[in-house]
């Protein structure tokens, strides 16, 4: 107890205000998170015109990928608030007191801290802020003082549009022993924070695409070379390298080159407004004099290059700019075995027929596998913590910020049956049940070469095709041997 006093008093207000509005329990209140929820949208769309223009400055985004960005985050919003049943939630709340199990019971973890990643700032933020109000939470949200416009104006948005007991502001991180007692949900895979859970993207996650000769190779064009340039190359899921048939590079890269050529004057490919940040080394200031690298076409601030050197490092970066990195492969094993050899990825984006998407989306460790499409909503916002599903309607499931708490009412059958074992209990039933148990497990026959995979078909088409090929041979050997007797 001592030791939780003793970093409660270096706290600053505002926080120890949210400590104790967790503590009162205040927002798992049906209607409260609703209330709130609402004031949120409202507040934002009082300052739309504001915060367009902040991400615009901030990030040197095009109007359309600031709309883009605006848009997702309301529809985050929108999506937690609908999935705030009153009937629903008083059905589970009441199950016990009407004598039922209430299996599915869960609560808000607490309180979650928010470390946001710069990459789409708003949206990170409202995504990350709007689950943890609607799943129950206090929120904080960690925006250091910085020069950018943006962080100074979310500042003043969300602590006067959300209650003060529930929600707060950090500018600074706060102490180690204060986030053991949250949940941390950090979007920058930081190195240095501690909590009891943390909920991190991970680390320098990559992301694969592969092209097989069976793909559509210029749709496949398309999408990825959209991917890689859409919001300055930052963004998180863009494909830091494309795996390409070498049957298909050829056709691949002048399908690239092509859609890159219809952009040139367009946002897209247009040098942007340099962000208000510390300048790194860019790897297209020096990817041009590596060896084995050659340049396939490139512009003020953005480049297409093959990379031929298997061991070059550009295969094993993240990339986080306008940088498409092509490289060939022999095969969909060839492509699989170098893309396990660096380890899990963030993502993979296979373009394949039906059959060798299968194959390869199964056999790539990866935490999630999209097929023939580039999903466009993913490459606004952070990379989704490690070991958590991928949700259709929205970046944070509530499960991912909620705590199981089921309440039980009914013994299971298993309770009865261990309950009559320990009491000495003979009848009937037990004894049905504990031969049961005892009696080897069924065996699910399957009839031989009733399953054929990716690799049967192959052989046997194969097969067929050597076969096809003797017959014919043997039928004109025969052909021949008539004519001459």
């Amino acid at each position: 107890m001592e030791s939780t006093d003793s970093f409660l008093s270096t706290l600053p207000a505002h926080l120890l205000a949210v400590v104790a509005g967790n503590i009162d329990g205040r927002a798992h209140n049906h209607r409260y998170r609703q209330r709130q929820l609402n004031r949120l949208h409202s507040s934002i769309l009082q300052h739309l015109a504001e915060i367009k223009q902040a991400i615009a400055a901030d990030s040197g985004s095009s109007t359309a990928e600031v709309q883009a960005e605006v848009y997702l985050a309301l529809n985050e919003i929108r999506t937690h608030y609908g999935h705030l049943n009153l009937k629903k939630s008083l059905e589970v709340e009441y199950r016990v007191a009407h004598g039922k199990d209430n299996w599915d019971q869960r609560r808000g973890a607490g309180i979650v801290y928010i470390v946001p990643i710069a990459h789409t700032l708003f949206y990170s933020v409202v995504a990350a802020l709007s689950a943890s109000l609607a799943t129950g939470n206090c929120a904080i949200v960690e925006l250091p003082k910085t020069t950018l416009l943006l962080p100074a104006l979310l500042r003043t948005i969300l602590t006067q549009a959300l209650d003060s007991d529930t929600f707060a502001i950090s500018e600074e991180r706060p102490s180690p022993e204060f986030l053991r007692t949250t949940l941390v949900l950090d979007q920058q895979s930081s190195d240095d924070i501690v909590g009891s859970v943390n909920l991190s993207s991970p680390r320098g996650g990559r992301t694969a695409a592969i092209v097989d000769r069976t793909a559509n190779v210029p749709e496949s064009a398309v999408d990825l070379i959209a991917a890689r340039l859409a919001f300055n190359g930052r963004s998180p899921y863009a494909p830091d390298v494309v795996l390409v048939n070498e049957f298909s590079v050829q056709s691949f890269l002048e399908s690239v080159t092509k859609h890159v050529a219809k952009h040139l004057g367009s946002n897209s490919c247009s040098p942007s407004p340099v962000p208000m940040r510390a300048k790194r080394p860019s790897l297209l200031d020096t990817v041009a004099s590596e060896d084995g690298v050659q340049v396939i076409v490139s512009g003020t601030g953005w480049g297409v290059v093959q990379v031929h050197d298997r061991n070059s490092s550009l295969l094993r970066s993240k990339v986080n700019e306008k940088l498409l990195l092509v490289h060939s492969v022999s095969s969909l094993d060839d492509a699989i075995n170098f893309c396990n050899s660096i380890g899990t990825h963030a993502a993979t984006y296979t373009f394949a027929s039906p059959a060798a998407a299968k194959y390869v989306s199964e056999s790539i460790d990866a935490q999630v596998a999209w097929i023939n499409h580039i999903p466009y909503e993913m490459l606004i916002g952070p990379l989704l913590p490690q070991n958590t599903a991928v949700n259709p309607n929205t970046r944070y499931a509530a499960e991912v910020f909620q705590i199981p708490r089921p309440q039980i009412t009914t013994p299971t059958s298993s309770s009865r049956l261990l309950k009559g074992v320990i009491d000495s209990a003979s009848n009937s039933q037990l004894r049905s049940a504990l031969r049961e148990i005892l009696s080897p497990l069924p065996v699910d026959y399957q009839r031989a070469g009733y399953h054929i995979g990716f690799f049967e078909q192959g052989l046997i088409s194969g097969g067929l095709v050597i076969l096809t090929s003797l017959f014919s041979a043997a039928s004109l050997a025969g052909y021949l041997a008539w004519k001459h007797l």
